[in-house]
């Protein structure tokens, strides 16, 4: 292990990485003011993945532990939409090639997406409708925002760069990983190659030979930590052809499920896979205890707690009142 990847991990072999990087391309609900939802969570943490504002403005350049920065950026998650002369023609086509109403198509298929219960073939109809009213991929659209020394410089331990494969932008995104990492060898800087997937290729979360081959890609490009999705079968040979340390992304929580037990199994089941840590967000700091969160979670990754033990760990926090403040 490098001696800029011993930074990350210490002297733990695993690690609880709190994603807080979501401002970077828009998604703010619960971060609106990160310094003070971030604070108490930080003791109960290895590493903050955060964007270079938030360092900046909210921790005045410095935190406690080392921070995995976001270098990668230039895009949001506000649509680009497509114009109305071109959207009309195509929706008449739609409705005279398969007898179906466009607008109400396309809410049946969006309402499939947002409930968690879409299909692979129902994701690809619902890209296929998107791209009528939004261009596609602008989400996926990222350049960097930070070069390696600039990492170093705004007291990053490490740079995050993700990569969208399968969309228009995979070459340009994968250019930036390894730019990245050709400058980032110089001054031993760590690298988390982040595989990114957005809104319309959801699915692909579940996909055990895309995530293969996507960490394998990253890796070739430059990657020293893997960022992926644990996507239940086969997640272990996702580890296996990466060869670098894996973590997990938290993800969007689904709808209908305990979002504690669900976080919990999660993350062990990740570990017990050969993942290295877990690199979640929005299900700790937008949960409604997220110090016992927090906590619990720790205790799966660096104790070895079943999620069983663990849950019980978290309704005592929770009890005790120390699940929502350090």
């Amino acid at each position: 292990m490098s001696t800029g990847l011993k930074k990350i991990f210490g002297e733990s072999e695993r690690i609880v990485v709190l994603a807080a990087d979501h401002r970077y391309f828009g998604v703010v609900a619960g971060l609106e003011k990160p310094g003070e939802v971030l604070s108490p969570l930080l003791d109960y943490v290895d590493v903050l993945m955060t964007d270079p504002g938030v360092l900046r403005h909210a921790f005045k350049g410095r935190v406690n532990l080392p921070v995995m920065l976001r270098a990668s950026g230039c895009s949001t998650t506000m649509n680009v939409p497509v114009p109305g002369y071109l959207q009309e023609p195509a929706k008449l086509a739609y409705q005279q090639r398969t007898g179906k109403d466009f607008d109400k198509a396309y809410q049946e298929y969006k309402a499939k997406i947002d409930s968690g219960t879409a299909t692979g073939e129902d994701f690809d109809e619902f890209q296929l409708l998107d791209s009528v009213v939004n261009v596609p991929d602008t989400i996926a659209n990222e350049r960097l925002i930070l070069q390696a020394e600039d990492v170093q410089k705004e007291g990053g331990a490490g740079a995050a760069v993700s990569v969208y494969l399968k969309t228009e932008h995979q070459s340009q995104t994968l250019d930036n990983l390894a730019s990245m990492s050709r400058a980032a060898r110089k001054i031993d800087l760590p690298i988390l190659g982040v595989v990114a997937v957005g809104t319309a290729l959801g699915y692909l979360e579940k996909d055990s030979d895309f995530l293969t081959r996507a960490g394998a890609i990253l890796v070739a490009h430059g990657a020293d930590i893997i960022k992926t999705y644990n996507c239940g079968k086969g997640f272990e040979r996702v580890i296996e052809a990466a060869g670098v340390p894996v973590i997990v992304a938290g993800g969007k929580m689904p709808k209908g499920v305990d979002e504690t037990k669900d976080s919990l199994e999660l993350a062990y089941d990740s570990i017990q896979k050969g993942a290295k840590g877990i690199d979640f967000g929005r299900r700790v700091w937008r949960h409604k205890q997220p110090v016992a969160m927090i906590r619990a979670l720790r205790a799966v990754i660096h104790d070895g707690m079943q999620p069983k033990e663990a849950y019980q760990l978290f309704q005592e926090l929770k009890r005790s009142k120390k699940g929502s403040k350090g």
